[in-house]
């Protein structure tokens, strides 16, 4: 077996890259930094922004023409500025909101002013929760409960398309796939485009009495990649840190009344699966959720044989790593109002999704994941649950409990979780959880075994001013008198020109949270970062930044402190006017490992010492056009072998209402593990959207695997008849491929939701 060595002219050539740029960074960045971007003024009192909304007198129409006396007579809020790439006290593309009220709805209205014409705004599709920076987008930031901290972003495209996020903490835990009950339209002319905003007061939480919310108004004028807004925020931040908003006076609430809502369903299912002892038939099911909202700022719901069979299907990934594969969860059941659940650690949000380990490295102590699914993604069936959550100006508490029925070797299993927390000060946060699951499980030897596992955790944020953060998290699990301990940690410094930090964990053997999610056990990782982000006068126009850095990450054994295993990248952002970007990266691994490592079926890594360089570069072209792509491809050692890998992703949309997506990805291994194996591996995932309005559309999503030898089909047509009301039909398709042995199985889905206010 061959052994891969970093050899002394690579190590020298590493010394050659890193210590000239040491020394551009430790001596020359002032030089280079002469033309540095303004900074944004941190807000006071006296100097926010505010709007006073008025009370409609008349009944409004929701048509995206803002035509009525009311919306002429309300105040204008103006003066947009730019706040990227770069912060600019004005801008080129001016913008006009409105904000009316009355006894049912908060309305928004926004004018868009562009001379370029139709033909310049961007919309590569119409789903929903798009994705705002390659769109056009007029958005309103709402923090209704006034701490500064809970954000309410509803967004919208010329099209009509609807995005809502939830977002908590200045926008370090945010929530996507929360779906609100409001309405858009608007209209498009050459002067620019119109948005009228429906909110009602129902799908908003905030503090009964108070008549000063927080607020903030963003565009997005995609074609020249510059988002502006009422209040300017830092760049490196988001309009979520609603610190830098403004102020809407006047607003007036009704008191809170009785609100609840039935979500009910039926579906109807035809199934084939060749798998053992699997359903095969026809069935029909009912089922649904209560949801009654007792309060302002709190929520009741009961759900009674939970389905998610609208789903997004998991995105399949060849896994080349020693780790756990994380995959996010995708169930709008447990997405909604998933931050208060959210017991701290490592994961996809952690200081904000930038830098760090983010995406590579997971502790969490409760992941909803563990709920109703199995560890392939195979569904679970769920009795029943009740959720309860509660947000104030400084407090939130959240409970779920859950009961999956019993399942083939897996009895039926009991989920619970508690969580509290406290703001103290300006920007300090504490918080608490306790989770548990009980079930039963078969053994090989047919005796039913006990299981019992309980975790508990504190959590703690807190800033210093607006720019510099640190997070902690202790955890410990404990299963049949197994005790496992689990401490996490960040701290950064989060400027518009640099980003400085470091994460760690400390995981122990026998930290196995039932309910969570643990990327691996026993280590001690250790994530120092950082990015400088230069702006050189001598940059051409089309340019707007070189943002460069290192990213270390370390991993070793707790009680001896061995190495087990570390990567170094240092990568150099280009950023283009356009968005596109062009990033190479030069990474330097080592390995460790004292067990073989099994990457793949047949092919396993010895243990030994394994030192290897690999280089590579993304190309990610102008997202918003209608041709777009993304090209990642890296060369170089890996383990004991060599790897080539290259992924593309592409989008072809010749008009907002059709989008063909499509990504591949190879990856080409020689002389790799203790059989010398060479081979390649394919994935590829074609994809079609076809839309008649934003409301009704068409989509299937194909999977290739060679590295798993399966494939698999998820075809959709949803019609969302009424708000958060829809139609489902879904087909399912899971095939082996060459020689595997996954077994056939077919699925039709046909499912009737519809959301009623009580």
């Amino acid at each position: 077996m061959r052994q891969v060595s970093f050899s002394r002219k690579a190590r020298g050539a590493c010394r050659a890259l890193l210590v000239p740029a040491a020394l551009l960074l430790g001596t020359a960045a002032p030089r280079i930094l002469a033309g540095q971007p303004s900074t944004v003024p941190e807000p006071t009192d006296s100097t926010r922004k505010r709007l006073v909304a008025r009370r409609a007198v008349a009944r409004l129409t929701i048509d995206g023409k803002l035509d009525e006396a009311d919306w002429r007579n309300a105040p204008v809020a103006g003066d947009f500025a730019q706040a990227r790439p770069d912060y600019v006290a004005t801008t080129r593309y001016p913008t006009e909101v409105r904000v009316l009220f009355d006894d049912e709805n908060l309305y928004i209205g926004a004018f868009n002013r562009d001379s370029a014409g139709l033909k310049s705004l961007r919309m590569p599709d119409l789903r929903r929760d798009f994705e705002p920076p390659e769109n056009d987008v007029f958005g309103a930031s709402i923090g209704p409960l006034g701490d500064r901290r809970t954000v309410l972003q509803f967004s919208t495209t010329p099209l009509g398309s609807q995005a809502d996020v939830q977002a908590f903490d200045g926008g370090d835990a945010f929530n996507f796939n929360w779906d609100a009950l409001w309405k858009v339209r608007t209209t498009r002319a050459d002067s620019g485009w119109t948005a009228e905003f429906s909110i009602p007061w129902r799908s908003l939480r905030y503090t009964p009495g108070l008549t000063s919310w927080d607020i903030n108004f963003v565009r997005n004028t995609r074609r020249v990649a510059q988002w502006s807004a009422w209040m300017p925020y830092p760049r490196q931040l988001s309009s979520w840190r609603i610190s830098y908003g403004g102020v809407l006076d006047s607003i007036k609430p009704p008191p809170p009344r009785t609100n609840i809502r039935v979500r009910p369903y039926v579906l109807g299912t035809s199934v084939t699966d060749r798998a053992t002892n699997a359903f095969k038939g026809r069935t029909g099911d009912v089922g649904g959720e209560i949801i009654w909202a007792p309060s302002a700022n709190s929520l009741l719901e009961a759900t009674v044989n939970t389905d998610f069979a609208q789903a997004d299907v998991d995105r399949q990934v060849v896994n080349l790593t020693r780790f756990n594969v994380f995959l996010p969860e995708r169930r709008q059941f447990f997405l909604e109002n998933a931050d208060l659940l959210n017991a701290g650690g490592l994961g996809a949000t952690t200081i904000g999704g930038i830098g760090g380990v983010s995406g590579r490295y997971f502790v969490q102590p409760f992941f909803t994941r563990r709920i109703g699914l199995g560890d392939d993604g195979t569904p679970l069936p769920i009795d029943a649950g009740l959720r309860y959550a509660f947000r104030s100006g400084r407090t939130t508490a959240g409970a779920l409990a859950m009961r999956q029925a019993a399942n083939g070797t897996q009895g039926a299993t009991t989920f619970g979780i508690v969580r509290g927390s406290r703001f103290f000060g300006r920007s300090t946060r504490i918080g608490a959880t306790a989770a548990l699951r009980d079930g039963d499980i078969t053994a090989p030897d047919l005796t039913i075994e006990g299981r019992r596992n309980v975790v508990v955790a504190m959590d703690a944020l807190a800033r210093l001013g607006e720019l510099t953060q640190f997070t902690g998290m202790l955890s410990a699990s404990n299963e049949n008198g197994r005790t496992g301990l689990a401490g996490t940690y960040g701290i950064t410094r989060n400027t518009n020109t640099n980003l400085l930090g470091v994460l760690g964990a400390v995981v122990t053997r026998d930290y196995n949270p039932q309910m969570g999610f643990v990327s691996r056990p026993d280590v001690v990782m250790t994530n120092p970062f950082a990015t400088w982000t230069v702006q050189p006068r001598w940059l051409p126009p089309s340019m707007v930044w070189i943002r460069h850095g290192p990213n270390a990450i370390a991993f070793n054994d707790p009680k001896s402190g061995r190495l087990q295993e570390s990567n170094v990248t240092y990568t150099a952002e280009l950023l283009f006017r356009n968005g596109a970007t062009i990033t190479p990266a030069f990474e330097h691994n080592i390995q460790r490992p004292t067990v073989a490592v099994p990457l793949f079926p047949r092919v396993s890594i010895a243990p030994g010492s394994y030192d290897y360089v690999r280089t590579g570069v993304t190309i990610r072209s102008d997202q918003s056009a209608p041709i777009a792509g993304t090209l990642t491809t890296s060369s170089g050692a890996f383990f004991d072998g060599n790897l080539d890998r290259a992924e593309v992703t592409t989008r072809w949309s010749p008009s907002p209402y059709v989008s063909l997506r499509g990504s591949y990805e190879i990856n080409r291994l020689r002389s790799l593990g203790t059989r010398d194996s060479s081979f390649i591996t394919h994935l590829a995932g074609p994809e079609v959207r076809i839309f008649l309005n934003p409301r009704v559309q068409w989509s299937a999503f194909y999977q290739y695997n060679t590295a798993v030898q399966r494939a698999s089909l998820n075809a959709r047509f949803s019609w969302e008849f009424l708000p958060l009301s829809f139609l489902y039909v879904v087909y399912n398709d899971r095939q082996a491929v060459m020689t595997g042995t996954s077994p056939m199985a077919r699925s039709l889905i046909v499912k009737l939701s519809w959301l009623g206010q009580l």
